[in-house]
């Protein structure tokens, strides 16, 4: 895979530009992993989720 990486500031212009870096797979996919809640950050912690 082949992306183009730029640094951004707040406001969303390019503070720096790290020009394009092939990234190399693996030969085999990463198990998927059956664990709630995924991490302990505000985001997808449970006890801290927003209400929907």
């Amino acid at each position: 895979m082949t992306l183009h990486v730029y640094r951004l500031n707040r406001d969303g212009a390019v503070t720096e530009d790290h020009g394009t870096v092939n990234v190399e797979g693996k030969e085999t996919p990463l198990p998927l992993r059956d664990v709630y809640p995924p991490c302990k950050c505000p985001l997808h912690c449970a006890t801290k989720a927003p209400n929907r």
